[in-house]
């Protein structure tokens, strides 16, 4: 590998290891998320995609509260993680990148 492809891979891992560290709060991991649907209520689509994220039953995610205000320490750390996911999973889904052979088929 040539410095330069050295150099734009650093900043890259160095971009995308800051933007790792920054936390994703419940309601803008909802805001970015969860699609409006109009048999349910936001609140409650929003809540189904945590409970879906976390693992967590539905009654712990609505005891933090309207807003989440009351959500675990380290979950905005979590929802980053998954917000990084979910953004590789757009990027396979769209074609604009492609899963190599081996990658677990399971």
């Amino acid at each position: 590998m040539d410095t330069v492809s050295r150099s734009q891979s650093s900043d890259f891992e160095k971009r995308i290891e800051a933007f790792r560290q920054i936390p994703l709060e419940p309601i803008d991991y909802c805001t970015r998320w969860v699609k409006a649907n109009p048999n349910k209520g936001y609140r409650k689509s929003c809540i189904n995609s945590l409970v879906k994220a976390t693992g967590l039953s539905s009654q712990t995610i609505k005891n933090w509260g309207t807003n989440f205000t009351r959500r675990p320490q380290n979950l905005p750390h979590l929802l980053r993680q998954l917000d990084l996911l979910n953004q590789f999973i757009e990027l396979v889904k769209t074609g604009q990148i492609t899963l190599p052979p081996n990658f677990p088929q399971q």
